[in-house]
């Protein structure tokens, strides 16, 4: 009993040994890459105009942290990519519930869309400029529009592939319309939903950032152009690791829902 009981314990050890080793390479591994690019910047191999060494990123990162241009942008970036996340996903649901009902309309426009997001569709932005004007209307719009198909068409795929036995016993349940969503599709569908609002924060968050680079607008976007446009590497880099930190938290967010959903049906 004792050996069984042992052989349980390291069994069930395993994996989380796995996961500690896993995330120790990681972080080995980001270390040493940062660590050799700081030396081959303050070596000279890498010219410091296009490559700011990171010890110094870092450095003018905490300096940004105190000032109040830093967090102006912030809350403009975080506010739009909020707003368009949002509408991306109730677009998104509706978009993907109409694709999956109506199945004709779902083979004529499933290629058609996803040949859209697989496209640089951000060049359009010269049309809604001259529709709507170099706005956060603007960017939310081709933001929520470019997060959207990608979650539509996601969702259509993850309600395709239900076991039919789910719907008919959903529908011997009297489920139908909203109800039927919530109990039976979505659950059902949670990985590919998920993978598809991702997708969506992707595509939404590289619309915000984009735009606003481009046209000048406000947000961190503005300020990665403003920098760059005075050859102010360090701070660039700087602004580019705020926008990995909220896309990496608003990723992380998203995970938590997964799990809860997932742990919860």
């Amino acid at each position: 009993m004792a050996t069984t009981g042992s052989l349980l314990a390291g069994h069930r050890a395993f994996p989380r040994n796995s996961k500690r080793s896993q995330k120790l390479g990681q972080l080995i591994f980001v270390v040493g890459f940062f660590l050799i690019l700081e030396l081959l910047v303050r070596s000279g191999i890498l010219n410091r105009l296009i490559i700011a060494e990171p010890s110094r990123v870092l450095l003018r990162l905490w300096q940004d942290l105190f000032t109040q241009e830093l967090w102006t942008a912030f809350l403009v970036t975080f506010w739009e990519v909020g707003v368009a996340l949002v509408m991306s996903l109730l677009v998104g649901l509706v978009g993907g519930g109409l694709l999956y009902h109506y199945s004709t309309v779902r083979k004529a426009l499933q290629p058609v869309l996803v040949g859209f997001y697989s496209a640089p569709a951000i060049l359009l932005y010269p049309v809604f400029m001259t529709l709507l004007g170099p706005n956060s209307l603007m960017i939310i719009t081709m933001a929520t529009i470019m997060g959207a198909v990608p979650i539509s068409v996601n969702l259509a795929i993850g309600f395709g592939g239900i076991d039919p036995i789910l719907l008919k016993l959903g529908r011997s349940l009297n489920l139908r319309g909203p109800r039927l969503m919530g109990k039976i599709l979505i659950p059902a569908a949670t990985p590919v939903l998920f993978a598809g609002f991702r997708m969506g924060l992707t595509f939404a968050l590289i619309a915000v950032i984009g735009l606003e680079f481009l046209t000048y607008s406000g947000g961190l976007g503005r300020l990665i152009s403003w920098r760059y446009s005075i050859f102010d590497s360090e701070g660039v880099y700087a602004a580019i690791a705020i926008v990995c930190c909220l896309a990496m938290a608003v990723n992380y967010a998203l995970g938590v829902m997964e799990r809860r959903i997932v742990n919860r049906f």
